[in-house]
């Protein structure tokens, strides 16, 4: 049985230059959902004791396992949560939405406390074992694994407590719209640590494409280094970056402004024709990676996904801006363009974006403001990529793609 090394930090520590995010998109919903959308859902509650959930992670309950490789919680944060259910103490609910198309239950608030569960009480080759360490009450316990203690005469009643230990769940009933899951997930974690949709489409929309954006995402340097951080991301911003890459270079001209629903259609698609499209999927990846090093190259690694600004000194703002990430993998992904083109080109492209970011309102408008917009989207990608066709003499298709997109978007 592997064993977690969970040194370190209560929660993952990422990259110490890691920036904060400029826009926040997708996660400030869409508008469209009404009373009449919510008012039927149903909650229930439901005290199972800790072995009924143990039977039903990763079963019933769905937990990918590549969730664990982008865990938030440490050993000592895990053995406190484990001893706090030995012992009785108040412990937060699990919040569960029932599927409708399946007999299992998709995890909305409390994914990190089932998997300590399974890790501690019910280890498998997924689900790997921990030991308790620095308990505050159970010191007996510390540096034990379950099995341990649950041959031990001494200590044998502890793991009878935490087996039978009762734990609140709240299901989610009827509640009709995916859009209604994610706005419960939203309002889940208003006043808490802000967490990507990623994490609620990858329990929604389960299958081969969507594990490997999670397993892809997690295992790319480059992606890492765009987004700052030091390793896979427990937010799932990471995963969620890639997903939406390959979504606008998959389908740009549908895109119509609603990018929740845009990337949920993306997962969809992608578990569907996982098996037969599986070989175009990993080209977008791998155009997404070379992207993010052709924009290392024009820009530097410290100023790539950034807004220039002007100002007594123009600058960049040190704030990671997910637009200005979108046109360079658009652009820079074009087909037309190659490593010798950007190499010869680099001092030339970065002064050209400068140029827009200062001098070209409508482009600096679609980089701060209403970014999600088709014609945002498109404004920006077009305005830049007939920049690079100026100064290189290319035709870019991606250009042409972007002009059919912004053809057939409302004026407003």
């Amino acid at each position: 049985m592997t064993e977690l090394d969970l040194d370190g930090d209560d929660v993952q520590s990422d990259a110490v230059d890691e920036l904060p995010d400029e826009l926040v998109d997708e996660s400030e919903g869409d508008g469209k959902l009404t009373a009449e959308d919510v008012q039927d859902v149903l909650l229930y509650t439901l005290d199972w004791s800790v072995q009924s959930l143990l039977d039903r992670i990763g079963r019933t309950f769905d937990i990918n396992p590549a969730f664990q490789r982008r865990d938030a919680w440490n050993a000592e944060r895990k053995s406190r949560y484990i001893e706090s259910l030995m012992l009785g103490l108040p412990v937060p609910q699990v919040v569960l939405a029932e599927d409708k198309h399946s007999k299992r239950f998709i995890v909305l608030d409390g994914k990190q406390r089932l998997v300590t569960m399974k890790q501690f009480g019910a280890p498998d080759g997924q689900f790997r074992a921990f030991r308790l360490r620095k308990l505050n009450f159970l010191e007996q316990l510390n540096g034990k694994k379950f099995d341990q203690i649950q041959k031990s005469s001494e200590t044998a009643e502890w793991a009878e407590s935490f087996l039978n230990q009762p734990v609140r769940t709240i299901v989610v009933r009827n509640w009709g719209k995916t859009e209604v899951l994610y706005e419960v997930f939203r309002r889940l974690n208003q006043g808490s640590l802000p967490l990507s949709p990623q994490e609620l489409r990858q329990a929604l929309f389960p299958g081969e494409f969507s594990t490997w954006i999670n397993e892809t995402s997690a295992n790319s340097s480059a992606i890492q280094r765009a987004r700052r951080l030091k390793r896979e991301d427990f937010r799932m911003r990471d995963a969620e970056l890639l997903l939406r890459s390959i979504a606008f270079q998959e389908a740009i001209e549908s895109y119509d402004g609603n990018l929740r629903e845009f990337l949920d259609r993306m997962c969809e698609n992608g578990n569907a024709n996982w098996a037969s499209r599986r070989e175009e999927y990993q080209k977008h990846a791998a155009a997404t990676e070379k992207s993010i090093e052709r924009t290392e190259m024009i820009f530097g690694a410290g100023n790539t996904f950034l807004r220039y600004i002007d100002g007594e000194h123009p600058e960049y703002v040190r704030r990671f801006n997910v637009a200005v990430f979108d046109l360079m993998c658009m652009v820079l992904s074009s087909p037309e363009v190659t490593d010798s083109i950007v190499e010869d080109h680099r001092d030339t492209f970065k002064h050209r974006f400068e140029e827009l970011c200062l001098r070209d309102t409508e482009f600096s408008d679609a980089l701060k403001s209403t970014t999600k917009t088709p014609r945002a989207t498109a404004r920006r990608i077009i305005s830049f990529g007939r920049a690079v066709e100026e100064e290189t003499g290319l035709s870019l298709s991606v250009v042409r793609r972007a002009e059919t997109l912004i053809a057939h978007a409302p004026k407003h």
